[in-house]
């Protein structure tokens, strides 16, 4: 890989990632709430997950997840909506600032990151698998859900394939960010830990086939996302040609495109 590329990756990998003072207090924030909830009647067990602990967490984008396990009511039907709601009373009598958001309560904050809280229960037809059911989306069904073989399985290809893995997974987490959220941040991690499983190309290349398979995989996804994953795909393409020809000015120029200021920034 052109040396003049790999550099401008690794400056713009590290300028959209969270520094070591924000991951720290970003996990001190979660630990906080964990505590609380763990101290309730509502809550048997609370963990913390998400881009922060799996280290792919980027710059204004990263929420903090902590995955809140919910003892079922007795006397209750407990539905995706119904331990929601009970989510949302228990936190909102410490954090005001709580609300729904989608299938979490999002607890926001005036600083840093805001921490979002996903109800869970356990999943009793898998007893001891770490597999528990969370709230769809729109809180009409549930998700299986495994927290612990996600952050491990990132944690481990991270180890296995060295820090341009991790910086992948942040550059894609960033491009879907600013163009809609065509691919949704877990979606970006399944992709790019069943794309690379033994070897990790340049970080160049290794952008270029994330969006092959993310675009062969992506029939069922909204037309508009589907065009972006395309577009995406195609300039990805151009920036390597232009790389293999020789021409960097080119290449930068067409990654720049792909992921816009804050990358042209740090060429210029």
């Amino acid at each position: 890989m052109n040396a003049t590329l790999e550099k401008t990756f690794e400056l713009f990998a590290r300028r959209i990632s969270l520094s070591q003072q924000e991951l720290d207090e970003a996990l001190q924030r979660a630990e906080e709430i964990c505590q609380f909830l763990s101290q309730t009647a509502t809550v048997q067990e609370c963990k913390i997950t998400g881009s922060i602990a799996r280290s792919t967490a980027i710059q204004e984008f990263s929420d903090v997840d902590v995955v809140a396990v919910l003892s079922p009511h007795p006397s209750a039907e407990n539905t995706p909506r119904s331990i929601t709601a009970r989510l949302l009373d228990t936190l909102k009598s410490r954090y005001h600032e709580a609300h729904i958001s989608e299938n979490t309560v999002r607890i926001h904050f005036a600083q840093g990151p805001d921490v979002d809280v996903i109800p869970a229960i356990p999943d009793i037809s898998k007893p001891k698998s770490g597999i528990y059911k969370i709230p769809s989306a729109n809180r009409d069904r549930w998700n299986a859900y495994a927290p612990e073989e996600r952050n491990q399985d990132i944690n481990r290809k991270g180890a296995l394939l060295g820090g341009e893995f991790i910086h992948l997974i942040q550059i894609i987490k960033w491009w879907s960010k600013q163009n809609g959220q065509p691919l949704a941040s877990y979606e970006i991690e399944n992709i790019a830990s069943a794309t690379f499983r033994f070897r990790m190309p340049s970080i160049t290349r290794a952008i270029v086939e994330f969006f092959e398979i993310a675009e062969t995989s992506s029939v069922t996804r909204q037309k508009a996302h589907i065009t972006s994953i395309s577009v995406a795909r195609a300039i990805a393409s151009k920036a390597l040609r232009c790389e293999q020809q020789g021409d960097t000015r080119g290449a930068l120029d067409h990654w720049g495109s792909l992921l816009g200021d804050q990358f042209s920034s740090v060429v210029s």
